[in-house]
């Protein structure tokens, strides 16, 4: 079937979302690369946005069928096609080659039942990598979601509009880097577009706040009601206030929330004993390939 290609540019990116929402609901062999993951890495401050006309678009009349993207940065891919277009496949494969390695080649992420993109990416001469993403799932139907909180602390959502500088710090903080965050008007644009993702849901952003005001735990959220899951990323609790419970009571919180709007089920990229404490089970697991250059 007749395919052309477009580079990506903003306009496009509704349908790059609505496409990974199909591949994942279809094929779940991609759940490590759904919609939400995409936006998270579309609006976070790390996203080399000056390059995402890199990214390659292949469309059957005006429904796109294949995409080839980086993660964040050159030397990481991740391509898919739709059913029905397994002829795009090696098209892909080499766009993503030629255009997203770096200096040290291309990493891309193959679900260990994969076999038809590994024997792919192994006549490319792609070879086996320590590095691997591991997915865990929990059915909401079949946990408690109750928590319980220390004294002191309130559960609420994050407010996108106010608590920017708020929100900032405890990321700083959160993620163990050293010294005051910076809050200079670079730093800040970044952290602002980050909050103003197109499908961000405040109501599924759930912070807990200490009795000074300050955020000291965050569960961000993503559901999409075209979906019957939600999608983890990123959980996080300042050093202060870790071994406390907080960690469950913001992921906790999130889940019973996306729930109530209707998700059935939720995926996190990890293999922290912490998730599967809540109830979360192995899904699925995949391995890097490496290109050299």
């Amino acid at each position: 079937m007749k395919t052309a290609f477009r580079k990506f540019d903003k306009s496009c990116y509704d349908k790059v979302c609505d496409f990974l929402i199909d591949i994942s609901q279809d094929d779940r062999r991609h759940i490590n690369w759904n919609w939400a993951r995409w936006e998270w890495m579309f609006f976070h401050p790390d996203f080399d946005r000056d390059i995402m006309n890199k990214i390659g678009l292949w469309f059957s009349n005006d429904e796109l069928v294949g995409m080839a993207t980086y993660d964040h940065y050159f030397g990481e891919a991740f391509f898919v096609n739709k059913q029905g277009f397994e002829e795009l496949e090696k098209e892909l494969l080499e766009y993503a080659i030629a255009t997203f390695s770096n200096e040290n080649g291309l990493g891309i992420a193959v679900n260990d039942t994969d076999t038809h993109t590994l024997e792919l990416l192994r006549s490319r001469n792609f070879v086996k990598n320590e590095q691997a993403e591991n997915i865990l799932e929990l059915t909401l139907d079949n946990v408690s979601l109750d928590y319980k909180i220390s004294e002191g602390i309130t559960i609420k959502n994050l407010d996108v509009k106010k608590d920017l500088y708020k929100h900032h710090n405890m990321l700083w903080k959160a993620f163990d880097h050293e010294g005051q965050a910076p809050v200079d008007e670079t730093t800040m644009n970044k952290q602002q577009v980050m909050l103003s993702a197109t499908n961000l849901n405040p109501f599924l952003h759930i912070v807990a706040e200490n009795e000074d005001g300050e955020y000291v735990a965050y569960c961000g959220l993503w559901y999409c009601q075209k979906t019957d899951y939600a999608y983890v990323e990123p959980v996080c609790t300042i050093p202060e206030y870790r071994q406390k419970g907080l960690g469950k009571a913001v992921v906790l919180e999130a889940l019973k929330r996306s729930h109530s709007l209707g998700a059935k089920k939720a995926y996190v990229i990890s293999d922290s004993p912490f998730y599967k404490s809540l109830g979360f089970q192995q899904h699925s697991h995949y391995t890097f390939y490496w290109h050299d250059i």
